[in-house]
């Protein structure tokens, strides 16, 4: 796990060393064990370093000798040593997968791409034919960011290196501001800037540097091609399955342990592990004082029933007061989910002892987990008008009549602030999202349709984005075995009933992941409620972040709320004091917006306690 950067530029002028310096200065927290910097010409590649696999050998941006092809790199592929069997070369001068990558590109071009198992994101400059690839993995669970002007091409893993690599990017995206106040993040291509774009899952973009030309293509997407079985065949390979990816995604040079949050998926991922390898797993866990927020008793039960060296703590919301500006900063854009705190702490707790942990994360998007696909479920089957009628508008706009009800009653529980409102707050028309690239054929159930959508949005632009930053802001790389592309193909290829399962007068969510893990944990804890990763998000506004909240609508207009009316956010906060709650996502999305300008301003600091890198 890695931060990468890098510059192209369009008037043949080498590249300063500096530029490259300071870009990787921005993303030493992603890679603490070393730098590299590799210019040739007009083209410039850094590298920060978290070694994982091959620590002695594994140093970057790698140069293939033989046809001169440089890669810097940021992930895992799990199945390095499979491929590099399957290359059948020698000549190797490292154990890593960086050198798998680089030579199976040599041999396959990117066709090699269709050989990876993993998580990944980066840039590979081919001298000979003159081009720089951008590649992204086929999930997004690595990130890729890049801004293409008259001047050239850079790119970097988080937006604060591109930050520092000569003119900031300053002017703020009309249309991704709106989309943060429905979503409380930034949807993918978008950025918070007009300039800057994020690489979209599954491709590859490719610049020519002679003509400065650039073309993207897509060499993966999430699909669903439902194939009729029966439930013991498709536990059976559900299982071996899970056992086979949790094998390839224990392979690691330095220590590693796993997030175990109690709910299913974790605790699954957790027992996998133990099986796999057969010694006890060092699970971590974090808590909070209230019990209503607090699932500690049920990772204790999870790293019981498996037998872990579990460390679990309590969250200090003291300090989370002091951390939030911090967070804002790391995520260069205005983000809005409140799990972040915990998730931070969580990756420092794990981070204390290990380099490495796997996460249950990405199992409610593919095995239906979420209570909103029950709502789905239940309003398609009650109102749907016609065979497949409202199916027809699932994903289409306001020109095409909009979605039926139930779609978007799945939707509009993640809207923070209703189009009415974002355009009362920006005094511009409310946003539309454009559709994620994900196919939609119009035979499938709404429930599917929403799953694939959920994963090319909230998975990608939320939970991965939340899991990245906090994890790496900790040098700690997450490691997520239910977003191995074979799963999510296994995942999407389940009948409706076997994700979603009725059982008497109730329906069970993510019914064949239940019956996995059946195996390990009893049916009291499989039957339990969901629980979110969230804080007490509430009694803390009214509390210990008040004094941060009363800043954001004491400051003069200029500081409050750049893009957005001062008024509309002050009645806002105001109305949540009042005893509104139902405001409170809304309170916490303008204080959010608020620490990120503020923190856009300032160069980051370390934290308290922790050494810069």
């Amino acid at each position: 796990m890695c931060g990468i950067a890098g510059i192209v530029r369009f008037d043949a002028a080498p590249v300063e060393r500096a530029t490259l310096q300071r870009m990787a200065a921005a993303l030493a927290h992603r890679g603490p064990d070393g730098e590299g910097l590799h210019m040739a010409g007009s083209v410039g590649l850094a590298h920060r370093r978290l070694a994982i696999i091959d620590p002695a050998g594994g140093h970057q941006p790698l140069i293939d000798r033989e046809s001169g092809l440089a890669i810097t790199y940021n992930g895992e592929v799990y199945n390095y040593l499979e491929i590099r069997q399957e290359l059948a070369e020698g000549g190797f001068v490292t154990n890593s997968d960086t050198e798998v990558v680089l030579r199976a590109w040599r041999r396959w071009g990117p066709a090699a791409l269709d050989r990876l198992r993993g998580m990944f994101a980066f840039a590979l400059y081919d001298p000979v034919a003159n081009k720089l690839f951008l590649v992204r993995d086929r999930l997004g669970i690595k990130p890729l960011y890049y801004r293409l002007n008259a001047a050239g091409l850079c790119f970097a893993s988080e937006l604060g290196a591109l930050c520092v690599a000569g003119s900031a990017p300053t002017e703020i995206d009309e249309t991704a501001l709106s989309l943060y106040l429905r979503f409380g993040y930034v949807p993918t291509p978008l950025t918070i800037y007009r300039d800057v774009r994020k690489l979209e899952p599954g491709c590859v973009l490719t610049l020519d540097l002679a003509s400065g030309q650039t073309t993207t293509c897509r060499y993966w997407r999430p699909e669903a091609r439902i194939c009729p079985r029966t439930e013991p065949d498709a536990l059976t390979e559900l299982e071996g399955l899970l056992r086979d990816t949790v094998r390839l995604y224990v392979r690691s040079d330095v220590p590693f342990g796993c997030f175990l949050s109690g709910g299913v998926d974790s605790s699954l991922v957790t027992a996998l592990m133990g099986q796999v390898l057969d010694v006890p797993v060092r699970s971590f866990s974090i808590g909070f004082a209230e019990s209503s927020h607090c699932e500690l008793p049920y990772a204790q039960q999870a790293a019981d029933c498996v037998g872990t060296r579990h460390c679990a703590a309590f969250l200090d919301q003291q300090l989370s007061q002091s951390l939030l500006p911090r967070l804002a900063a790391r995520f260069g854009e205005p983000f809005a989910d409140s799990s972040c705190v915990p998730t931070w702490y969580v990756s420092r707790l794990a981070a204390g002892d290990v380099k490495m942990v796997l996460s249950g994360d990405g199992a409610d998007e593919l095995f239906a987990g979420y209570q909103s696909y029950l709502a789905v479920r239940s309003a398609s089957s009650a109102r749907r008008d016609g065979p497949i009628g409202g199916l027809a508008r699932l994903f289409g706009g306001a020109e095409r009549g909009g979605p039926p009800p139930w779609v978007r009653e799945h939707h509009i529980r993640r809207d923070t602030f209703a189009p009415g409102e974002r355009e009362a707050l920006t005094e511009t028309p409310a946003a539309a999202v454009a559709d994620e690239g994900i196919a939609h054929p119009a035979e499938l159930d709404p429930v599917t349709r929403c799953q694939l959508r959920d994963v090319g949005s909230y998975l990608l632009d939320d939970i991965l984005v939340k899991v990245d930053r906090m994890s790496m802001d900790n040098s700690l790389e997450v490691r997520v075995p239910f977003l191995d592309h074979k799963l999510v193909e296994f995942a999407f290829s389940l009948p409706l009933e076997l994700r979603l399962r009725p059982v008497g007068d109730a329906v069970v969510a993510k019914y064949l992941l239940k019956r996995a893990a059946a195996r390990f944990f009893p049916q009291s804890f499989l039957d339990r409620p969901k629980w979110g990763f969230g804080i007490p998000i509430q009694s803390w506004l009214q509390g210990p972040l008040q004094p941060l909240v009363r800043d954001l609508v004491d400051s003069d207009a200029d500081r409050l709320a750049p893009m957005l009316v001062p008024d509309v956010v002050r009645r806002v906060v105001r109305d949540f004091y009042a005893g509104r709650s139902e405001r409170v996502a809304q309170v916490w999305t303008l204080l959010s917006w608020r620490l990120w300008l503020d923190a856009a301003r300032a160069p980051m600091q370390p934290m308290p306690g922790k050494a810069a890198a």
